[in-house]
């Protein structure tokens, strides 16, 4: 069994375009699990920041306000 500890409304999450300019951002609730490598988000927090996916495998994606035909691609870090 893992633990996890949960610090809610403890961060704030900004998402970026290509820029750095702040698209959107939402405060959420930050839950730390030694197992876990790598960041997650949830469906909610996805949605609250305006991001409205394409493909998940391949990191392409839109924001809410941005037109129909502009496709973005998630970062690599």
């Amino acid at each position: 069994m893992a633990t996890a500890y949960l610090l809610p409304n403890s961060i704030r999450l900004e998402l970026l375009d290509e820029d750095g300019h702040t698209l959107s951002s939402v405060e959420a609730d930050l839950v730390i699990q030694e197992a876990l490598r790598e960041p997650l988000i949830t469906d909610i927090t996805i949605d609250a920041l305006g991001i409205q996916v394409i493909s998940f495998s391949k990191g392409l994606w839109r924001f809410i306000n941005d037109p129909a035909n502009l496709v973005r691609r998630s970062a690599v870090r």
